[in-house]
């Protein structure tokens, strides 16, 4: 408390700047997003000459069957999707982790190489269809099953633990995978949970890749189906009967409630994973 009470006037006037200035930030940063609910409530579309509230817009995104079946295929794409990520990076991190692997420098020039120059969308399809994965949703796992990003920062986190505590284990009697699943996951769980998230809100907001190897509208993603609400709402509905009561609805009205719709999964789930976050974020930015 002494401390506190001697500090300087210059300090002082330092935190005070920091507080104006991260609240102006914060405010910048939530006005895009109330801007998007009032939009999406507005009976004309706009914000600006905001009369009354109206909840067409939500009445008109719902008005299909095909929320419910997309949005329960989004999350199946996301669970699995994600699980299959964090198998393939982890395996992968913590096998190039060990400086004793051989060609260790090879591999992680392959890594670095396809992250810098990706093939491109033509030999990735080619690829999904002659693998006869095309339609199916094993074309939207493989070929993201792991990102070179995300794994290098797995990577250097594992090499940054102790090899004191691997070397205990082993000791023991534990082989690699032993060590890998009994001491370094527990150990891990920060670093996991913040590659979990990067991975399942990549999942959660891709739409072109399923977009591409899908055909098949009931295996489209959330994501799609709300991409065809856009297109809808401009006009020429494939389904006049159900949707014809909405059909005056402001466009400008279901863009923002189709935002909020897509976006409100991932806001819900942040909070249980953002402590994690700025800490796994940094655990793996200290060795290379």
């Amino acid at each position: 408390m002494a401390m506190v009470k001697n500090r300087s006037a210059g300090s002082r006037i330092f935190d005070i700047f920091n507080y104006i200035l991260l609240g102006f930030i914060g405010l910048v940063m939530i006005f895009p997003l109330v801007f998007v609910i009032l939009g999406s409530l507005s009976v004309t579309g706009m914000v600006g000459g905001f009369t009354a509230f109206s909840w067409d817009a939500y009445k008109f995104v719902f008005a299909t069957k095909a929320l419910s079946r997309s949005t329960v295929n989004s999350i199946i794409i996301t669970v699995c999707g994600t699980a299959i990520n964090i198998f393939f990076t982890s395996f992968t991190a913590y096998a190039l982790s060990k400086k004793f692997l051989p060609g260790r420098g090879a591999l992680m020039g392959m890594v670095i190489f396809f992250m810098l120059f990706n093939p491109g969308m033509i030999p990735n399809f080619l690829t999904v269809n002659s693998l006869g994965l095309l339609d199916t949703w094993w074309a939207v796992w493989l070929p993201t099953a792991i990102s070179a990003y995300n794994m290098i920062i797995m990577k250097n986190f594992f090499q940054g633990l102790p090899d004191s505590i691997e070397e205990s284990a082993e000791i023991d009697g534990c082989n690699y995978l032993q060590v890998f699943l009994r001491i370094v996951l527990p150990i891990s769980k920060a670093s996991f949970a913040t590659i979990i998230l990067f991975y399942a809100v990549s999942h959660w907001n891709s739409y072109f890749t399923a977009m591409l190897y899908l055909n098949d509208d009931k295996k489209w993603p959330i994501q799609v189906w709300l991409r065809q609400i856009i297109v809808l709402s401009v006009g020429g509905w494939s389904d006049k009967d159900t949707l014809s009561e909405y059909a005056k609805v402001p466009q400008d009205s279901v863009k923002y409630a189709v935002i909020v719709v897509s976006t409100l999964p991932i806001i819900i789930v942040y909070p249980f994973l953002q402590k994690y976050f700025a800490k796994g974020a940094l655990l793996g930015s200290g060795k290379g």
